[in-house]
């Protein structure tokens, strides 16, 4: 079978994620469950296909010397695609994410007022989390083109790999690859400062060394733009905590609040009744409160201040997924099953609907 064929109607049926596993029909994820395409099964050529599409001769070689790489390739005549081949059973497979052929607006992404105006900060941190496939990555591009489009400034991108190419608009962006633009991730961070960059976007802070970095950005006068993989505001922040030095966590956590400007969740849930999906945000936003919250480490007493902050644009999780379920967005099963405090969004969900 023809990989490119495949992709074509794979974004055709509005796939998120393609599977490609030797002996296996293709399997395609749609509205995050997955599904058979056909019953043909994949042969060793048509995974030699994908990597000759999508792979370097370097990248080839990275593949057979660690056994997995990633890639994102843009296909002529459909969009770009963000590509893991791996190695299992001594045989090549593959897992495709199918991005968007254009970069979409807040707007048409539904991102609360909110988060577009915390992404337009002139400084600080930044950051926009979500679990694998979420579309955290998406909603971020979307706001770095929006920003790009409506002032002139100098956007830098570190990432593994590139996923979406940005317009410059009135800006100027450079979007670094690692390993191909730069050797690592707290390298780049660190390059920035020299690189005139009003913002800068690292695709994740994978350990200490990135996270300090990152902080330095921000304490610098740069706009620091990242995400993890979490699904709430405090799991974020007690990830970067717990990742800081021992020796020097209680300076760091203090000088994290002072550089701190939000934290945005992104959750994706089954819209009721039809196909597709919405996506629901917990915000955090910076306040003179938090800050002292997050200075003295007590993290856990985070989200019952957010909750608390609704009228500045703040929001949980569990209270995003309650008005979600109040406008008739989501199923009542879908509301408890995906809440973070499953007994209370029951109890919750009892009072507006008696």
């Amino acid at each position: 079978m023809e990989i490119t064929e495949v992709i074509k109607k794979a974004y055709a049926a509005g796939a998120s994620d393609v599977h490609l596993l030797f002996g296996r029909p293709v399997m395609l994820r749609i509205n995050g469950t997955m599904s058979a395409y056909g019953t043909e099964v994949l042969q060793q050529m048509d995974l030699n296909e994908l990597m000759t599409i999508c792979l370097s001769q370097d990248q080839k070689k990275t593949l057979e010397e660690t056994g997995e790489i990633d890639a994102a390739v843009s296909i002529p005549g459909l969009s770009r695609i963000f590509v893991n081949v791996y190695r299992q059973q001594g045989m090549y497979a593959a897992a495709i994410r199918l991005l968007a052929p254009d970069v979409p607006s807040p707007g048409e992404l539904a991102v609360p007022e909110s988060v577009v105006t915390l992404a337009q900060e002139s400084k600080g941190l930044v950051l926009i989390n979500g679990e694998a496939g979420s579309g955290k990555s998406t909603t971020t591009a979307s706001l770095l083109n929006e920003m790009a489009g409506k002032e002139a400034k100098s956007i830098i991108t570190i990432e593994n790999p590139i996923e979406y190419l940005l317009s410059p608009g009135k800006s100027i962006i450079s979007q670094r690859e690692i390993g191909i633009d730069t050797s690592g991730y707290a390298e780049a961070v660190r390059a920035s400062r020299r690189q005139d960059a009003d913002v800068v976007y690292i695709g994740e802070l994978p350990d200490t060394e990135t996270i300090m970095e990152a902080i330095l950005t921000a304490e610098a006068g740069h706009l620091v733009i990242s995400s993890l993989y979490t699904c709430r505001t405090e799991d974020a922040l007690h990830g970067l905590i717990c990742s800081l030095p021992p020796d020097r966590r209680e300076e760091m956590q203090k000088r994290l609040a002072e550089i701190l400007k939000g934290v945005v969740t992104k959750k994706l849930l089954p819209r009721n009744g039809t196909k597709g999906r919405i996506a629901v945000y917990e915000i955090m936003l910076s306040d003179k409160e938090i800050r002292e919250r997050v200075a003295a480490g007590r993290i856990s007493e985070v989200t019952a201040l957010i909750e608390q902050k609704q009228e500045s644009g703040m929001q949980t999780m569990d209270g995003a997924i309650l008005s979600a379920y109040m406008r008739s967005e989501i199923s009542a099963e879908t509301a408890v099953s995906c809440a973070l405090d499953q007994d209370r969004m029951k109890n919750r969900m009892k009072v507006y609907t008696l």
